[in-house]
């Protein structure tokens, strides 16, 4: 009843926002039409490990609602033939955000101890010396300990700015005054608030206690993801949503446009749209965009990304009797997948809409989540009404079905 064609488009709602699989070596099109406006963009590149990364996805119901089973799956290789290679990337990467930003606009280069100082001469010369703002310091306790040296454990991130015009507004992130336990004498005032002081030069600093204090470049308050973290998506190397929170709030307004062009899971497009923040990723691995995508809201997006490839022959047709249409999933093989494996539990998302042109316009969207493990399966509808469906796989590949 259906058959499996390439769509390389998706289009959901207007399709304002973006996502696309792509190589920045080549940068798409649609980023090379938005040069000049975006108002962030954020970059966390392969660090040059020579490791190679792999993702775990949970399967079916069961994977979703209990976290086992997850298979895994290969993420990304981030293996270069030495460092000429790897900075010949990173160039690129640094020289697309300077032409993607706007006037008002800031970008971030989220690094590590390997090629952070190599990355820092390179900001300067592309941006200027001048328009370097800050190299934050992430720290955080995860992973094991060296007995050699002291053990690496923060990540850097450079900030820079486009311009003199640059937006920052350090009020968007008020952190908790934590009590003092310094040589500050403690008082209270006329009404009854508690405070520190200091005398300096015959004059008194007052450091009241419900007053917010604000972050410095040195971050120990935002741990790294635990592997039972419910935020985790399995992705290699995902970074927490709060991190990149405290990064977008004081340079982003609501219906800014924010840029990432090695999406990977998409925390930072997640954070974006939490943000009421346009946003446009983009990640050459295909597995990296469905996932990004499980994390958005599906209103207004584009996704521009290749069908996969293999035979998956969707079980799926109208109930005449109940007036309904049916989905039973995925007959496909596939040898990550656990050994008793079912076609409802091969699939991880459908959507239902139509094909015009070589593009699918969605018009409804089903997707497992850990707060929605159980996928629905039936939907009331005339016959012959769906005339076309987008599945995802539980391995993460997109593939269209027309009738």
């Amino acid at each position: 009843m259906f058959e499996q064609i390439n769509v390389d488009r998706e289009i959901f709602g207007q399709g304002e926002n973006l996502l696309r699989c792509g190589n920045v070596m080549a940068l798409p099109d649609e980023f090379r039409a938005l040069y000049g406006q975006a108002q962030c963009v954020y970059l966390d590149p392969p660090f040059m490990t020579g490791e190679k990364f792999m993702r775990r996805r949970p399967y079916g119901e069961q994977g979703w609602r209990t976290g086992n089973p997850a298979p895994r799956y290969p993420a990304y290789e981030d293996r270069y033939t030495g460092e000429k290679e790897y900075l010949r990337l990173l160039r690129r990467l640094v020289g697309a955000a300077k032409n993607l930003l706007n006037e008002t606009g800031v970008f971030y280069l989220h690094l590590d101890w390997r090629m952070a100082a190599q990355a820092r001469i390179m900001c300067d010369n592309v941006f200027g010396k001048t328009r370097f703002l800050n190299e934050i310091i992430w720290g955080y306790e995860s992973g094991g300990r060296s007995r050699r040296h002291f053990s690496r454990k923060h990540d850097v991130i450079l900030l820079y700015a486009k311009s003199q015009k640059y937006r920052f507004d350090l009020t968007k992130v008020p952190l908790p005054r934590e009590e003092r336990r310094n040589h500050m004498a403690r008082g209270k005032d006329e009404q009854g608030r508690m405070f520190s002081k200091i005398v300096s030069n015959g004059k008194e600093y007052r450091y009241y206690d419900d007053e917010p204090v604000y972050p410095g470049d040195v971050w120990t308050d935002i741990g790294f993801l635990q592997q039972r973290d419910p935020e985790r998506t399995g992705y290699a190397t995902q970074k927490p949503l709060k991190l990149l929170e405290r990064l977008l709030l004081p340079v982003t307004n609501p219906g800014d446009l924010v840029v990432d062009l090695c999406c990977g899971s998409g925390t930072a497009l997640e954070a974006a749209q939490r943000l009421g923040c346009r946003f446009a990723g983009l990640d050459v691995n295909p597995e990296a965009i469905a996932i990004a995508l499980s994390r958005l809201k599906t209103d207004n997006l584009t996704v521009i990304c290749p069908c996969g490839k293999g035979k998956a022959e969707l079980l799926a047709g109208d109930d005449p009797e109940s007036g309904r249409f049916r989905m039973d999933g995925l007959k496909e093989e596939h040898p990550q997948f656990p050994a008793k494996s079912t076609p409802m539990d091969n699939l991880e998302a459908w959507d239902i809409g139509r094909i015009e042109d070589g593009v699918f316009y969605a018009e409804q969207s089903f997707r497992r989540s850990f707060r929605y493990p159980e996928l629905t399966q039936s939907l009331r509808s005339e016959p012959g009404c769906i005339r076309a469906v987008m599945t995802t796989d539980a391995a993460g590949i997109r593939r269209a079905y027309i009738r």
